[in-house]
């Protein structure tokens, strides 16, 4: 977990704008079941919706790091989902309206955990 959120508050820094871009982080729970809910979101460039889903393909770029000099090799939020669905979790991203991502990982509440990975009985 600790690598899921050093991930996306790097891709959050380095994908913002350079002056003036601010990156939120929001941790609560949702839902009957009380899961944990974390959200990333920066204020970055505009991001089309039609590149959203290949956000989390291993390599895949949408642009080139706007507020870093450092080149990344566009495994960030595929290691983020890799990590989230180890844990049964769900990752999400929506484009910010003004621009930049909202990065958003929804993970179970440890009871239903454990039931989902209950042995079945005779």
């Amino acid at each position: 977990m600790r690598q899921l959120v050093l991930n996306l508050l790097d891709n959050a820094l380095a994908h913002n704008v350079p002056e003036n871009g601010s990156v939120r982080v929001c941790l609560f729970r949702e839902g009957a079941a009380r899961g944990l809910v974390l959200e990333v979101e920066n204020t970055g460039p505009p991001v089309d919706e039609t590149v959203l889903d290949r956000l989390f393909e291993p390599f895949h770029r949408a642009r080139p790091r706007v507020g870093s000099d450092r080149s990344g090799h566009g495994l960030g939020l595929a290691i983020v989902q890799s990590i989230a669905s180890a844990h049964h979790g769900r990752v999400t991203a929506a484009a910010n309206l003004r621009g930049g991502l909202t990065v958003r990982i929804e993970l179970p509440a440890a009871a239903e955990v454990r039931e989902a990975t209950a042995c079945p009985g005779p």
